[in-house]
């Protein structure tokens, strides 16, 4: 019996350690229009790619069905991300914008960051993952 506490030892050891380097994000989002339907995306951007969509670290979608709605991403690597949340009415997994770039779909960031005369910082929507914990994330789409 003991020749096997060594191998069983280091595979809990390894399976605590892949564990340990990722976190939870619950995403809570509000402002979601139900008259328009659609689909919700979440996005998670690294700096250099904020928030250029396509280039997302990864994301999720999932059907409106309310007004409030959360979205949960499990084992999301430990780091510092920006999110963007956009309600994609058309279901055409991009954001719709007109003819000068403004988004027509309703969109929003961690944070809180806010559009002004082109998309906010990677800094004010910045949000960090931290090893082993949940982070709760508020978005209110505009």
């Amino acid at each position: 019996m003991n020749k096997y506490k060594l191998p069983v030892a280091l595979l809990l050891l390894v399976c605590h350690s892949a564990f340990s380097q990722s976190g939870r994000v619950v995403i809570q989002v509000s402002g979601v229009d139900m008259n328009k339907g659609g689909e919700l995306s979440a996005a998670f951007f690294s700096k250099g790619n904020f928030p250029k969509m396509g280039k997302q670290s990864f994301g999720d979608t999932k059907k409106v069905s309310s007004e409030t709605m959360q979205l949960v991403f499990q084992d999301v690597p430990a780091g510092e991300y920006g999110i963007a949340v956009f309600q994609d009415i058309d279901r055409n997994k991009d954001l719709k914008k007109n003819l000068i770039g403004i988004p027509t779909e309703p969109l929003g960031f961690s944070n809180g960051a806010r559009i002004k005369f082109g998309p906010p910082s990677f800094d004010d929507a910045k949000v960090v993952v931290e090893k082993g914990e949940t982070l709760n994330v508020t978005v209110k789409l505009r």
